[in-house]
């Protein structure tokens, strides 16, 4: 479903304007009763993630030995894996992004809607690649592009999975929107990747609190800006 703070071909456009502190103190606020669904989904997703890491590795390997000698072994990076990989990742990835956006919404949070979002995973799969693509061409042309595109996809793929939106009517959605307050928007980003360094340095005990914080804090975002 659409809404009317969605931006429409050229003619729509979002007005909207954020405080980090308070973006970041509601998030905090909003961690109480949700840690353990937060951390629950993302352990979910770190286990297929790792255990499709391992399926896609060894298929590839397996076949290159009986195919061709050995001779592909090598032949796909870690980037390559982890698009083949992705179909069964990305959807999961977002679902964890809609729960900090549905927790910032005041909406009930459950560990099982993550997987709902297998019904987009062609969309978000596209999307996905995609971005890699021209953020990695971006970081390619001295860097600063790469930095720009990176910030600016952010919203992308909860577009998609929120409002339904094709990929690169979410991508360019992101993008224009992201721009209007990109540099506010990439200082938060920087403070949160800032606090998550610091929470993991005590045995990453920390990191039970500031990675829910991360996704809150995101959903919080997705909320003042798309409304």
């Amino acid at each position: 479903m659409h809404n009317d703070n969605i931006p429409h071909k050229e003619n729509r456009s979002i007005d909207y304007d954020f405080s980090i502190s308070e973006v970041i103190s509601e998030a905090w606020e909003r961690t109480n009763g949700s840690k353990l669904i937060f951390l629950a989904a993302i352990f979910i997703y770190m286990v297929i993630t790792a255990a499709m890491t391992v399926a896609v590795s060894f298929i590839f390997d397996s076949q290159s030995y009986y195919d061709a000698g050995m001779m592909l072994e090598g032949f796909l990076s870690d980037q390559a894996i982890s698009w083949l990989t992705m179909p069964v990742t990305v959807p999961i990835l977002v679902g964890i992004v809609m729960l900090g956006i549905r927790r910032a919404n005041d909406q009930e949070i459950e560990i099982p809607s993550i997987f709902n979002y297998y019904v987009l995973v062609w969309p978000l799969v596209f999307a996905s690649i995609l971005m890699n693509v021209f953020i990695m061409a971006g970081f390619m042309l001295f860097i600063l592009p790469g930095i720009y595109l990176a910030t600016a996809y952010m919203f992308t793929l909860p577009l998609i999975a929120d409002r339904n939106l094709q990929f690169f009517e979410a991508m360019e959605t992101s993008r224009k929107t992201v721009t209007k307050h990109w540099f506010k928007l990439f200082g938060l980003n920087l403070i949160m990747v800032f606090i998550i360094g610091i929470s993991a340095i005590p045995a990453g005990i920390g990191l039970f609190w500031t990675i829910p914080l991360a996704f809150i804090a995101n959903g919080i975002l997705y909320r003042k800006i798309f409304g």
